[in-house]
């Protein structure tokens, strides 16, 4: 458990630092039985004061989801934002830190939190509240596709044209996921794959008949889908996956497996390890980045390499290599959040 020292010397080493709050995040995984916003607030912050750090409270809205927020706290230079919410707002908050010198701090409560799973960042609020005062500052890349970045997955064909169901389905409640389904369904039966033509790393464009390509940055997306287990964010690279001759049955199989945590089933499956790729279609295909629609082909994409700073447990996680400690940034922390 973290301890302050509420002294003159201690408040004058602390760092500049900032909460943005989503009040209206769905179920969290952060606590044992629901909290409202208010109590879910409160224990944010006593969590944060206990580990020396006072942060300014920011709050999210319908206009400004932290994007906003965020590029205005680091551009203020304030050396640690924390973002406290699901993935839309940590994705949000994160968009907004690219290229600075801020370090990203996240406190999951949302209803899948996905980027603190791939991150192994706790998932209680006093846990995480320890990860960022005491862990590690790790550097991860960020994709970038048609000048939108995205922090876990760009999907192009066929799932971007599922995420609208398959955002029905991550809402709670038999209803929503039922009709989600129902959505899902209907929207697969009805698509029709594109000859796609893809360029990678600049090289020679190769053809395919795919029903869609998956672009992963980080190993889990969605709710909770997992491409392939080694795919990690340190790595300069993006993992992309593109489904060749593959038949809505097949496709089926394959959502089922990898959204029941199995095996992934990838008969036809061609993986690539790429820093860039451009893919254009016969006909226009819809694209998706994060979960949001972005559009249709064709499609720019790049890596953006340590593009992100980020605070982490420093305990072995999905989504990282082991080691490679950003050192400065790390004992920068922790000499302004010790006790």
């Amino acid at each position: 458990m973290c301890m302050g020292i509420e002294n003159k010397k201690t408040k004058e080493k602390r760092m500049q630092a900032a909460l943005i709050f989503n009040p209206t995040s769905g179920i969290s995984t952060v606590t044992e039985k629901r909290m409202s916003p208010e109590e879910t607030e409160r224990t944010i912050l006593e969590g944060l004061r206990a580990c020396g750090i006072e942060p300014e409270l920011l709050y999210t809205t319908l206009e400004d989801a932290g994007y906003g927020l965020a590029k205005r706290a680091a551009a203020a230079g304030t050396e640690l934002i924390i973002a406290a919410g699901g993935d839309g707002t940590v994705h949000a908050v994160a968009n907004g830190l690219i290229g600075t010198q801020s370090v990203l701090g996240i406190i999951p409560a949302g209803t899948m939190n996905n980027l603190a799973h791939s991150l192994n960042i706790p998932d209680t609020i006093p846990a995480a509240c320890i990860a960022i005062a005491h862990g590690e500052t790790r550097n991860v890349d960020v994709g970038q596709i048609n000048d939108q970045v995205f922090i876990e997955v760009a999907g192009i064909g066929l799932e971007a044209a599922l995420f609208p169901a398959a955002e029905e389905i991550k809402q709670y409640g038999l209803l929503s996921t039922i009709h989600g389904v129902l959505s899902g369904l209907k929207t697969l039966l009805s698509f029709k794959p594109a000859r796609l033509r893809i360029t990678f790393d600049g090289g020679q464009r190769r053809p395919y008949n795919a029903l869609q390509v998956t672009i992963c940055n980080a190993p889990f997306y969605g709710v909770h889908f997992q491409m392939a287990s080694e795919i990690v964010m340190d790595d300069g690279l993006l993992d992309v996956f593109i489904y060749r001759d593959f038949s809505k049955r097949e496709y089926l199989r394959h959502a089922m497996s990898i959204s029941q945590g199995r095996r992934p089933y990838q008969p036809k499956i061609k993986r690539l390890r790429v820093q860039s790729l451009r893919v254009t279609a016969d006909a226009p295909m819809e694209i998706q980045v994060d979960g949001q629609p972005l559009g249709y082909t064709p499609a720019q994409v790049k890596v953006l390499q340590g593009a992100l700073r980020i605070r982490v447990s420093g305990k072995d996680a999905p989504g990282l290599h082991e080691g490679a400690v950003e050192g400065e940034a790390n004992q920068a922390i922790k000499s302004k959040t010790s006790a």
